[in-house]
Parts: structure tokens; sequence; C-alpha cells
């Protein structure tokens, strides 16, 4: 049973000290606050003065999609859904499951590292997002808390793997 088996016993969970040991947990949290960034509405764009919409990232996509935005879709879901849960699951995995003396562990980290940048990716194209509707006259764009906990999870996320790969190659 995997769940039994974790941590493994010479892993960098393990072998952490200090505060380092709360990088498995701060990933873990990071992944919760990653959920709740896809669900919590990021922006109210108001247009005209009736018509006020609350956006999250899901309803982004799910709009992207019913719109037939096809490409514009799949970019989105693939850098602000896909790619920051597998970084999350992977460095959880490699934090908990890998035998830390393994050569492949630093490695592992080091490609993790740079596939999770590409989850800012995301964050950027809200950023334009909400540049672009303020410089137009059509409407007007309020952040919300989905923005801001999506992006501390990313960044949260960021940092994590960073250490972990600083812990692995001291190993």
């Amino acid at each position: 049973n995997l769940a039994t088996e974790l941590p493994h016993p010479r892993s960098l969970a393990v072998r952490a000290q200090g505060l380092d040991r709360l990088l498995g947990p701060g990933i873990a949290v990071a992944g919760i606050m990653l959920a709740f960034g896809w669900t919590l509405p990021i922006m109210t764009i108001s247009r005209l003065v009736f018509f006020a919409e609350r956006i999250s990232i899901l309803d982004g996509i799910a709009v992207l999609w019913r719109e037939e935005q096809v490409f514009l879709c799949l970019v989105v879901a693939l850098f602000s859904i896909l790619f920051p849960a597998l970084k999350l699951s992977a460095a959880l995995w490699l934090w908990y499951g890998v035998d830390a003396g393994n050569s492949a562990l630093a490695k592992s980290l080091d490609r993790l590292e740079i596939f999770g940048r590409w989850s800012m990716l995301d964050v950027f194209l809200v950023a334009l997002m909400v540049i672009a509707i303020q410089v137009s006259l059509i409407g007007e764009v309020t952040t919300h808390a989905g923005l801001y906990v999506f992006t501390a999870a990313v960044v949260l996320s960021m940092l994590g793997v960073r250490r972990m790969l600083v812990l692995a190659r001291r190993v």
C-alpha cells in the first residue's frame, strides 16, 4: 500500500531539519490554495452601468470553450490547471517518496522547477486581460481573492520546489 510506504525512510522529508520540515505540508497547502484559486472569482468585469460578471479561472475556461476558442481554452487549462497540479503532485512524491540519495532526484527537481515556471504564464495572461479591459472604454475590472490565492499558490510551489532542489543537491 503506497500510503503506508510514505514517507520513504531516506526521503527528503525524513532528512529535513528545522523549518525545512514544513516543505511537504507547504506544498500540500499550495495545492489547496491552487484549488481555491481555480474556483474563487479572480475578477469582476463591469460593462456599462448594468452588467457585471464575476469570473473564476474555471469560468474563464468554460467561456472560452463555449465561444469555441479551443486553442485559448487549452492554453489556459494547460498552464493554469494541468501544469500546476502535476507540478505539485510530483513535488509531493519527490519530497516523501524518493530516496534523497538517488542521483536522479536533483535532476527531477531541476526539471520540475523549469516545468513549474510555465504555470506563471496564466498569471501573466490574467494580468494582460485586466490591463486590456481597463484601457478599453467598454468596461472596468475589479480583481478578487482568487487571483491572489492562485498567484500565491504558484509562487509558494516555486519556492518549495526551489528549496527542495537545494536540499537534494546537499545530499
